[in-house]
């Protein structure tokens, strides 16, 4: 007979297997064909015996399953109060970040043409390098991407543009999308403009020019 455990499982699986030794001892008992007098009678008892013991042994199977089951729907319950809690605080923190957001002191925003002093660079083939306002945290993050390529190029390290090829920022200066340029040979022709240093294109400056 397995071990038995305080676990619901390990109850149910010890009740498992000594009902099917019961079972198996009762068929195995029934098979058998006494001679004598003393021995039928020792068979009847020995059934008899088992007749009482198979049923109780199915009352704790029973008992067993029950408490998995009771064990299943607190876990289950447990998980929606969790559920609901974190669902509760997450409205609460949307509530508390609206109604800071709604009280703050907003700033009047300020023009693209006015803010132009401080634009990141972007070559295009008609301008070259010209001064651009990316309204988005995306497309600065693509600007530096595009001029760190461009810097290892001039650098003779491995550079791939066919991640830009296709793509385009927004600049607010100008309302349009502007394309980034893959060709090699513009890209070379405008090399006498790329003052490349520690904050040539991680940081906004004055341009002259403007798409």
């Amino acid at each position: 007979m397995a071990r038995r455990g305080d676990g619901a499982w390990s109850k149910y699986r010890s009740a498992r297997t000594r009902l099917a030794e019961l079972e198996t001892l009762r068929d195995a008992l029934a098979r058998t064909r006494p001679r004598t007098r003393g021995k039928k009678a020792a068979k009847t008892r020995a059934l008899n015996k088992l007749a009482r013991r198979i049923p109780a042994a199915k009352g704790l199977l029973t008992k067993a399953r029950k408490a998995i089951a009771k064990t299943a729907a607190v876990r289950a319950t447990g998980k929606k109060t969790s559920r609901e809690k974190r669902s509760e605080a997450a409205k609460r923190g949307w509530a508390t970040r609206r109604a800071r957001k709604a009280s703050a002191p907003t700033a009047p925003p300020s023009s693209p043409a006015s803010t132009g002093k401080l634009a990141m660079p972007h070559l295009t083939v008609a301008k070259g390098v010209v001064g651009v306002w990316p309204s988005s945290k995306d497309d600065r993050s693509k600007e530096g991407k595009y001029w760190g390529t461009v810097d290892k190029l001039f650098s003779n390290q491995p550079a791939s543009f066919a991640s830009f090829d296709g793509d385009s920022i927004y600049d607010e200066i100008s309302g349009t999308r502007l394309p980034f340029v893959t060709d090699l040979d513009v890209i070379y022709a405008h090399h006498d403009e790329y003052l490349f240093g520690l904050t040539f294109y991680r940081d906004r400056h004055e341009y002259e020019r403007f798409a």
